[in-house]
């Protein structure tokens, strides 16, 4: 019975050791100057690259065919404003809107004429014959 422990102990021994011995490497390669050199050249590549998108965000911005159809654009929401058809819009817009409500006023009207009738007040039964 004292091998079994011993045994037992002995694994646990053994994979604690091993548990410190690894924790020990990953903290020494972590530290390590190749590591940080690995993790600075990453931080500064990304740092590149979104220097790169954010310039070539601001040239297209920029160019000629991008101001030209912003112009185009804004012409077209001018010639709209301008044009009967925002007004005639709003018109039928205007109609539907009056149409509805005034089907919801009478749906209402008629459930509102409904609910008396359901309340008045029951009959009284009839009294029960004395025996």
């Amino acid at each position: 019975m004292t091998e079994e422990k011993k045994s037992g102990s002995g694994l646990l021994e053994e994979l604690n050791a091993l548990g410190q011995q690894l924790s020990t490497a990953v903290k020494e390669i972590w530290e390590s100057e190749d590591s940080r050199k690995l993790r600075q050249e990453l931080g500064d590549g990304f740092m590149e690259l979104g220097q790169q998108v954010d310039a070539a965000i601001s040239t297209a911005q920029e160019s000629e065919s991008a101001r030209q159809i912003s112009g185009q654009v804004k012409e077209a929401v001018d010639r709209a404003r301008e044009s009967d058809l925002v007004e005639e819009f709003e018109r039928g817009l205007v109609t539907g809107l009056h149409e509805l409500n005034k089907g919801l006023s009478n749906f209402l009207s008629s459930i509102e004429s409904k609910a008396p009738a359901a309340k008045t007040p029951e009959a009284e039964p009839d009294p029960e014959p004395e025996a």
